[in-house]
């Protein structure tokens, strides 16, 4: 019963994934959503009931995750807005459900759900929307209109950049762990696919994001990675100038189409589509009330039907739906993830690759963050993905001494008979807490 109970708790959460990634309007989209979450909370219960959770205490960023959406919580109940309360207890719950997850015996392998989620989401976007995708993808411009933004399975082209984006950072993480030729040569399909919807969607944001993490992962392999890895990122850099080189002239034309860099409305001088402007607002809106600027005013209180106006960067809205306290701590939560997994991912003489790519990941949904509304979030699937990566990478501290000499158990569930979720391949297991009695049914 207990890998039953495991697999099932693994296709819902594949569900609860795969429903977050569509986005079209109306009734369905509300259904959707809620459904996700109920799946989540379902695919925790059956995590526990498999008995293969591990007693492991409270992280830091746990207790400030929780703490920050309780205040918030209560900040909203306070002042009356019932809506804003609804999501922080809602946030609460996926906490705790996600805490669950990650502290089963085989967590390490949830990437493996995601992926697979992923691979369904990209199958259902070339089978279903496969002539928006390729218009939208040659540069179609309808007049009056301008560049024609492929919406993925309804799906904003901005908040497209964050899943897509990410879901190609996903897939190159799997292609450099891969073992063999097929697997590599699918999973860098899945990463050409996943940035063919990013430029379809124009998803300027996302790319800019893709191009931080990118220089971040160069800079750091360039200064502390092997020798080998410096010599292989020599002869990457010497292909692509070469390729950019050759063919400069049909880049340059391709690009100012599909980035619409010469559109009055989101071309170079329009001031980043508008967000400048909305960002002063968002900034003086902050510092207007001295108590608000200090507690915030709750979970999505900063909706544009609530102030008047899209808050469009991640960082202003955390100021003022957690305030000056909580929403600091919550984004150093993120900063110092990223800064951990980036360098012990490149330690000499134990490099870890794995655990580098899940920094870079971080590394681009800060970027993406500057310009996307919520750094924290569980309606589509590369948040949800953040959100579990974050609390997996602080379950248990990553700096110890003893695990560059320890190895680990093998996990009983390498014995059992694999299921299509459970392929044994590549995890975080190096990431997860050491083998301690466990709890559930």
């Amino acid at each position: 019963m207990r890998a039953l109970n495991t697999q099932i708790s693994r296709w819902l959460l594949g569900a609860s994934i795969y429903l977050t990634g569509w986005y079209y309007e109306g009734p369905a989209l509300q259904a959707a959503q809620m459904g996700a979450i109920s799946l989540l909370l379902t695919a925790a219960f059956f995590s526990v009931l498999s008995g293969d959770t591990l007693r492991v205490r409270i992280s830091l960023v746990e207790w400030v995750f929780g703490t920050a959406f309780l205040f918030a919580m209560l900040v909203a109940w306070f002042t009356g807005n019932v809506l804003s309360s609804l999501y922080g207890a809602m946030l609460l719950l996926v906490l705790v459900g996600m805490s669950m997850l990650v502290r089963h015996r085989t967590a390490g392998e949830l990437i493996v759900v995601f992926r697979w989620a992923y691979v369904a989401l990209v199958a259902s976007v070339a089978l279903l929307e496969h002539q928006d995708l390729l218009a939208s993808l040659t540069g179609s411009v309808e007049y009056g209109l301008g560049l024609v933004r492929y919406q993925p399975l309804g799906m904003h082209p901005n908040l497209s950049g964050l899943v897509y984006g990410g879901g190609a950072l996903l897939f190159f993480q799997r292609f450099l762990a891969a073992p063999r030729s097929l697997q590599k040569a699918f999973a860098l399909g899945m990463v050409g696919l996943c940035l063919c919807v990013l430029l379809a969607a124009s998803a300027r944001a996302g790319m800019f994001a893709l191009a931080v993490a990118g220089a971040t992962g160069v800079v750091l392999i360039a200064l502390r990675g092997s020798a080998r890895s410096r010599m292989s990122l020599v002869l990457a850099v010497i292909a692509a100038l070469a390729f950019v080189v050759f063919k400069w002239a049909d880049i340059k034309t391709y690009l100012t189409l599909i980035l619409d860099l010469e559109s009055p409305t989101r071309g170079v001088e329009s001031g980043a589509t508008g967000r400048t402007d909305i960002w002063r607002a968002g900034i003086e809106l902050i510092f207007s009330d001295a108590l608000r600027m200090l507690t915030g005013t709750g979970i999505r209180s900063a909706l544009p039907e609530l102030i008047g106006f899209p808050v469009e960067s991640s960082y202003i809205n955390l100021a003022l739906e957690h305030g000056l306290v909580f929403g600091p701590l919550i984004l150093l939560t993120f900063v110092v993830t990223a800064c951990r997994a980036l360098t012990h991912g490149l330690r000499p003489g134990h490099a870890r690759y794995q655990l580098f790519l899940a920094g870079l990941m971080v590394v681009f949904i800060l970027a993406q963050s500057i310009f996307n509304r919520y750094l924290i979030g569980v309606g589509n699937p590369y948040s949800l993905w953040i959100f579990v990566l974050v609390l997996q990478l602080n379950l248990h501290p990553i700096a110890i001494a003893r695990q560059a000499t320890q190895t680990l158990r093998q996990p009983e569930f390498r014995q059992r008979a694999r299921g299509p979720l459970a392929p044994g391949r590549e995890t975080f297991s190096h990431l997860t807490p050491r083998q301690e009695p466990t709890m559930g049914v």
